[in-house]
């Protein structure tokens, strides 16, 4: 092989490797582009998911005011459980009782069998 047949070997490899490289390297940057469309689609789905379920829970929770006679604060709770703890050995029924006010509704809980009845309104909710 001449020198002359060796440069031209050479360069034509030189050229195949560079469009080898050049097409690889777009063949990777569509796979770029598609990765991040899917991120973004991702995003977009999990955010639409989200807003549908905050959505449906916003309705279930406005159905289920609608539905009661009185819904209790956190304190309101936290007072009621207690209440029941303390009166579990007089193992009775545990009666409620609302009083209307002008300014909301006071709420009461009252043991059947011992007679002890206790405010357990969250003022500060009003």
């Amino acid at each position: 092989m001449t020198d002359q047949e060796r440069v031209i070997k050479n360069v034509l490899a030189f050229t195949e490797r560079n469009e080898e490289e050049q097409m690889f390297n777009s063949v990777k940057s569509y796979i770029d582009k598609i990765k991040r469309q899917r991120d973004r689609l991702r995003m977009e789905l999990k955010k639409y998911k989200s807003d549908e379920k905050i959505k449906e829970l916003e309705n279930e929770i406005e159905e289920l005011r609608a539905k009661s006679v009185f819904i209790f604060s956190e304190n309101e709770k936290k007072e009621e459980i207690q209440f029941k703890k303390e009166h579990h050995i007089c193992d009775s029924n545990i009666y409620y009782y609302f009083d209307g006010t002008e300014v909301g509704v006071a709420v009461g809980l009252k043991c059947s069998k011992c007679g002890f009845a206790k405010d357990i309104t969250d003022y500060s909710a009003w």
